[in-house]
């Protein structure tokens, strides 16, 4: 909620003047396809102010950015759960998709948060809207999210640290793309990761994602790939399919980027390595050489080329 409180008191320009910093960041480390979700207004007004800000990061950067909807991030003071749930489905996914300001729409399903049937239909509601349904699942507790996960069929669940096996055994036939986060786990000092190698076992396609959030001050995914390896027991070749063609998958952009293939965007990003094993050896510093989207050099010598 401090974070709510601030970004209620920020406004448009500054959020977005904030963002693109950020953003020129991530660009430099790497990334040139990303998700940002919204989820810190909590109110119609203020999550339609975020949205807007990352409609702009769009349309003034090369990057390729999908829009997520996290109106269902957490309960603002003073409501229960149903009530606010209520004023999800009823005033905000119909605004957001009048005004066309998502791809997806997501939910925390966590103990506290909101429950399964809860968090099914906010992701119902946002499929009849348009929006692609995505789930924050099982972070800090069994919660049955990746159950809800496989009933909507949604396009990803984030954490997936607490899981029933059975359930991501499953993903493998509903097709949601588990993207593991743990950079998050590393950040709030905990000992619980996603059980990764089982996943892999199962053939299932793991992503990895940065999670950068207030709790988890991560920009870069080598820096991921190095807690990956670590945190996962990840290896190299895992884990660069997993911030590569998996990542893509997680968004539904695979037919055009992810990966090196005729037709698809020449998003090429050269490291400073003797051997792709490095990614995940080291944390990532100073590793990223050149950086080109659609075949233009963004990133020459490690900075920013405007």
């Amino acid at each position: 909620m401090e974070t709510v409180n601030k970004t209620r008191q920020t406004t448009e320009d500054e959020l977005f003047s904030i963002a693109q910093c950020r953003l020129d960041a991530m660009i430099e480390a790497g990334t040139t396809t990303l998700e940002i979700k919204s989820g810190y207004g909590l109110n119609l007004q203020d999550e339609l102010k975020i949205l807007r800000v990352i409609r702009r990061l769009k349309r003034q950067n090369p990057c390729k950015i999908a829009a997520t909807f996290l109106g269902a991030h957490s309960i603002p003071t003073g409501m229960i759960s149903e009530e606010y749930a209520k004023m999800v489905m009823e005033e905000m996914i119909p605004a957001i998709h009048q005004k066309r300001l998502a791809e997806f729409c997501d939910v925390f399903c966590e103990k506290g948060v909101f429950n399964p049937e809860l968090s099914k239909e906010i992701l119902r509601a946002g499929s009849r809207n348009g929006l692609r349904p995505k789930i924050h699942a099982d972070q800090f507790s069994d919660s049955q999210a990746a159950r809800v996960a496989n009933d909507v069929r949604a396009t990803s669940a984030d954490h997936l640290v607490h899981s029933e096996l059975g359930e991501l055994q499953r993903m493998g036939e509903t097709s949601v793309i588990p993207v593991l986060l743990p950079a998050s786990s590393h950040s709030l000092m905990s000992e619980d990761y996603a059980p990764a190698r089982d996943m892999l076992s199962q053939g299932l396609p793991v992503a990895l994602g940065t999670d950068f959030s207030p709790s988890n001050w991560i920009l870069g995914l080598l820096t991921v790939a190095a807690v990956a390896t670590r945190g996962l027991r990840m290896k190299a070749a895992e884990i660069i399919r997993g911030i590569t063609i998996n990542a893509a998958r997680s968004l539904s952009l695979q037919q055009s980027v992810g990966s090196i293939a005729n037709g698809k965007r020449a998003d090429i990003v050269i490291l400073k390595v003797p051997s792709y094993k490095w990614i995940g050896y080291t944390y990532g510093e100073g590793l990223v050489d050149k950086v080109l989207i659609e075949g233009k050099e963004v990133v020459r010598e490690g900075k920013r080329v405007h």
